[in-house]
């Protein structure tokens, strides 16, 4: 077990990866804790829950609304909750979003912590303070960033996960290495059959480093004003495709990372054999297999993104592996190049 500290500018966040999630007790006071968590895992992990009690969403991105958050405010309000209580988290990424975002706002600030169940949400989802809801088709559009007290990732738990939503998260996992770190994308490589068969001591040393990295970026710009961009590397187009045809999140975002590697080529930025490597990889870890051959128009998408900002949107390129680098480029532009390339 691997217990990590990140501070920002007004919170500290302790993450342990590698630890039982059962061990829970050492981190909250039952007396005033709410669980939140879905169908499916209350169904597969319930019975060793602490003697808390439980509020259970529906699972699925579609649960991610305003509406849901306002059912779980009720609920919070019958059991008696007041600035004292804590949540706790007990989910993949929809669950983190929406508990972190409850908590945020339920009396004007509640504390809260995650149990991350997924591969998506041990890497991404869980670390960095990002809470937020959708609002139709629009991604994550109502939110806030705000830190949890802490996070555990029990690699044990992705053993439960069914085949696409491992895949899935291994997409954020390789951007961490795509973007800053060459070296972890060489080891994940040389274990890709290994990552495949879900290997608990290779999974809690690669969840480490790609943590490592999203907090060394996140403990240095949480508001994203700059470098904290880099964490949106094949997001912007990821996002619209993910929008269109209902995507897994880590298999779109997939596609956008290898078409921003693509343009970093036709940039100058990225050799044509780091973009063959990016492709290989990515295949091997069977991230491009649901790709169809014909994308839908993903312009109103991207123009509706909340990185928009007077037309312009910053976007994520690579100058080389392990070095990614961000560009103001007009929305116009993007969609073009898009269109080009479809």
């Amino acid at each position: 077990m691997e217990k990590l500290v990140y501070c920002t500018e007004n919170s500290e966040t302790e993450l342990f990866i590698g630890k039982p999630w059962y061990e829970i007790g050492d981190h909250i006071d039952i007396s005033n804790t709410i669980i939140i968590t879905d169908s499916n895992i209350h169904s597969i992990y319930g019975d060793n829950f602490p003697s808390c009690p439980v509020i259970t969403i529906d699972p699925g991105e579609q649960t991610k609304s305003i509406t849901t958050v306002e059912s779980i405010v009720e609920q919070l309000l019958e059991k008696g909750c007041d600035r004292t209580s804590f949540l706790l988290g007990i989910g993949g990424g929809v669950i983190c979003d929406i508990t972190g975002f409850v908590a945020s706002v339920y009396m004007r600030g509640v504390n809260f912590g995650f149990i991350s169940t997924t591969l998506l949400s041990q890497v991404d989802a869980s670390t960095g303070g990002k809470n937020g809801v959708n609002s139709g088709v629009n991604k994550n559009i109502i939110g806030c960033i705000n830190q949890p007290s802490f996070v555990i990732c029990d690699p044990e738990m992705l053993k439960s996960l069914p085949e696409e939503e491992y895949i899935s998260g291994l997409g954020e996992l390789v951007k961490h290495a795509f973007i800053r770190d060459a070296g972890l994308l060489g080891f994940i490589e040389e274990n890709i059959g290994s990552i495949l068969n879900r290997d608990h001591n290779l999974l809690t040393t690669l969840i480490s480093a790609s943590v490592k990295i999203k907090i060394d970026i996140v403990t240095s710009d949480e508001k994203e004003r700059g470098i904290r961009r880099l964490l949106n590397f094949g997001h912007t187009i990821g996002h619209a495709v993910e929008i269109e045809l209902g995507m897994k999140h880590g298999f779109a975002v997939s596609y956008g990372m290898l078409m921003a590697a693509q343009i970093s080529v036709e940039m100058g930025l990225l050799d044509r054999n780091e973009l063959g490597r990016i492709e290989t990889v990515l295949n091997k870890l069977k991230l491009l297999t649901d790709i169809p051959q014909e994308l839908p128009d993903v312009t109103e998408a991207i123009l509706k993104d909340k990185k928009v900002e007077k037309n312009k949107i910053f976007f994520v390129l690579l100058e080389g592996i392990g070095n990614g680098v961000i560009r103001e480029i007009r929305t116009d532009d993007l969609v073009g190049i898009i269109k080009n390339k479809k």
